[in-house]
């Protein structure tokens, strides 16, 4: 999966490896627990790869959930 990354202003691209994700009971401590799909659907999983130290989410699904102060400040403006 390929999806429009932004660094410094500049649109990059991201490859984002697709994994089949993995369900609540295969979910341990160090992997990542950004959702994926409609929870209320049977197919619904967890990212389930490496978690980043000190943060649910893998490196890739943190940026998507973490955004700066600055850049919320921006975007409310």
């Amino acid at each position: 999966m390929v999806l429009n990354g932004r660094q410094n202003g500049a649109a990059q691209a991201v490859v984002v490896p697709r994994s089949a994700g993995v369900t609540i009971m295969e979910l341990r401590e160090a992997m990542c627990r950004f959702p994926l799909g409609d929870p209320t659907t049977p197919e619904f999983r967890f990212c389930g790869a490496q978690a980043s130290t000190g943060l649910p989410y893998c490196s890739h699904h943190a940026q998507i959930a973490y955004v700066p102060a600055a850049e919320r400040k921006r975007l409310r403006a």
